[in-house]
């Protein structure tokens, strides 16, 4: 598979470039392409001095190295040279752990590597999991990083589209008619049917089947589901199925999309379904969005006696359409893709807007009026100067801004978005002087926590 370019990428080169004396780990769901991207940054910053540790494929053999006290990282480093017959210079060779969720024992010596001249850098997909079964607390000294699946700014760097990508966050910028805006449109329903995870893009961009993309998805998937339901990892492995498999029956929802345990099974109660529920979001495959009835920072979360109101995503949107089974065709095409009920359209947009956000660190609400008047908007977050923005999608090109208008007036709100298939703009939300930025749904990318 050929390289395909990642943000994260600076991220890590900057880490290493700068000499940073904290083991790195990168976190994430399995199959977003970890692995890969240290490899790549590690050939080019650390010219292939790498001494890389594969935890999923010898871990009998790799658990021994780490059989000394964890503080002596002399002896470990002898064993890792042992083991892989390679030189290894402190401050030159980059030590790679690669799914170092598989042992307490690797995990537990990056706290001794900090402050170290060894360079060190984790991967680990299934950390979070990993993590609530600890006794220990989790190793001090240690950046952390998320990969998430590629978002659209990265699947059009995949495809040769730079240019155009380029081109979306200028007009983000500067909202104006966008004479590539039926171009964009058509490439972000080809990233709602390919998604985000880099096998489907890698296939779809070299052989541009539909078909053979959502094989690679059922692959994904099939591995997802053997993980949530190994008799090892603690939880009801049928009550993590079940709330897997309906995910797009909650999002299809026309009245509200809030999480209903009773969906998952008759009666189904929050005691039951809870623990299955965060495992899935530990592991990285679900996005969970709570419920706000804020309109000023500070957002918390509102709860009742029933505890606390959600909404939950798939975290990476071509899967989500994968679970549909609907011919992609169907999607691409104008003609047809009207005559697809829109609340299924509206259940893929929010899916790719909550992962497009989430992939530029944004922490979401979505709000609920708890008054009389009823009202929702899909997300809000906070940003950095305590200013409240919301975002309202819409899945097709007519829109309109009831729960926006009232959300702003009881509200703070520095400016507010509306995400729809229409071309950028710029207004006012109706009724106030607030700035409405109308930006097309593929440019969701260009949307910042630093708003």
């Amino acid at each position: 598979m050929a390289y395909m370019r990642r943000k994260l990428e600076d991220t890590i080169r900057h880490w290493a470039q700068a000499g940073d004396a904290h083991p790195l780990i990168i976190r994430g769901a399995r199959r977003t392409g970890k692995t890969y991207l240290v490899e790549h940054v590690a050939q080019e910053v650390f010219g292939g001095d790498v001494v890389k540790l594969d935890l999923q494929t010898d871990l009998g053999t790799i658990e021994r190295i780490f059989d000394v006290p964890t503080n002596d990282i002399d002896a470990i480093v002898g064993r890792i040279r042992e083991y892989t017959g390679k030189r290894c210079e402190p401050g030159a060779t980059l030590l790679f752990f690669d799914e170092i969720q598989l042992s307490d024992k690797a995990l537990n010596s990056l706290r001794f590597f900090s402050g170290t001249p060894w360079r060190v850098i984790a991967t680990g997909s299934l950390l979070g999991v990993a993590v609530r079964k600890r006794r220990l607390p989790f190793p001090s000294g240690v950046r952390q990083l998320d990969l998430h699946p590629m978002d659209f700014e990265e699947f059009l760097w995949a495809v040769d589209e730079r240019p155009l990508s380029d081109a979306i966050r200028e007009h983000a910028d500067h909202p104006a008619s966008f004479l590539m805006h039926d171009k964009a449109l058509d490439l972000y329903h080809r990233y709602l049917v390919v998604g985000g995870m880099p096998k489907p893009v890698d296939v779809y961009r070299t052989t541009q089947s539909f078909e053979m993309v959502a094989q690679e998805q059922r692959e994904i998937n099939d591995t997802y589901v053997n993980d949530m339901t190994d008799p090892d990892n603690g939880i009801s492995g049928i009550s993590a199925k079940r709330i897997w498999d309906s995910l797009p029956r909650q999002l299809l929802r026309s009245s509200t999309k809030k999480f209903k345990y009773a969906d998952i099974i008759r009666g189904g109660r929050r005691e039951r379904l809870l623990e299955p529920l965060e495992w899935l979001e530990a592991a990285g495959i679900i996005s969970r969005n709570e419920m706000t009835g804020d309109t000023a920072a500070p957002l918390s979360p509102y709860s009742d006696e029933e505890g606390s109101f959600f909404k939950v995503y798939v975290a990476d949107t071509g899967i989500m359409f994968s679970k549909f089974d609907i011919d992609a065709t169907l999607l691409l095409r104008r003609e047809t893709a009207q005559l697809l009920s829109s609340d299924f359209r509206g259940a893929l947009a929010e899916n790719y807007v909550m992962q497009a956000l989430r992939a530029n660190g944004i922490s979401t609400f979505y709000w609920a009026s708890t008054g009389k008047e009823k009202g929702e908007l899909d997300f809000v977050f906070q940003n950095r100067a305590a200013q409240i923005i919301p975002v309202e999608v819409k899945s097709a090109r007519n829109v309109t801004a009831k729960s926006l208008r009232r959300f702003v007036q009881a509200g703070h709100s520095a400016k507010a978005y509306r995400l729809s298939e229409r071309d950028f703009g710029a207004d006012t939300v109706a009724g106030t002087e607030v700035p409405l930025i109308s930006l097309p749904l593929y440019a969701a990318f260009t949307i910042s926590g630093n708003a």
